[in-house]
């Protein structure tokens, strides 16, 4: 068999990779120039790596970290952060680190320990075990509007 190299329009070529990315792309740009990162804190190595491959798969690019210090924020270069509450309770200056930074959150919460969420102001929240789904449709609205 013979195969010819497929003659697409970059144009065409944007349209696609938005599509499996789920983020909007400027005429003549890629998804991935135009990629921000989305920093994952959690101190369970299983949820990190869970967080990772979803978000991955989905074309953005994933920084995972088991703790608030190990976590770094490049202003302008971050899409969200999606952290586990266990790391807001287990570092004291966490919380106040996160309110200062002004980032996009998404907290993951267990849904029975005390709510810290009144404390963050208007931030989106998961409650543990959540839907894959669900995660991926917060990041992209996230992104859409971003």
């Amino acid at each position: 068999m013979i195969y010819r190299k497929a003659q697409v329009p970059p144009q065409a070529l944007d349209v696609s990779l938005q599509q499996l990315s789920g983020c909007p792309t400027r005429a003549g740009n890629s998804v991935l120039s135009q990629a921000r990162t989305i920093i994952v804190i959690a101190p369970d190595l299983g949820l990190r790596q869970s967080l990772t491959f979803a978000l991955e798969v989905e074309g953005y690019h994933v920084e995972a970290h088991e703790s608030w210090r190990k976590g770094t924020i490049t202003a302008g270069q971050t899409l969200c952060m999606i952290i586990d509450d266990q790391v807001l309770r287990a570092s004291s200056d966490a919380l106040q680190r996160l309110l200062q930074s002004g980032e996009a959150v998404i907290l993951l919460t267990d849904g029975m320990s005390p709510s810290i969420e009144d404390e963050l102001g208007p931030i989106q929240s998961l409650t543990k075990p959540f839907n894959g789904a669900d995660l991926l449709g917060l990041v992209k609205d996230l992104a859409l509007t971003a």
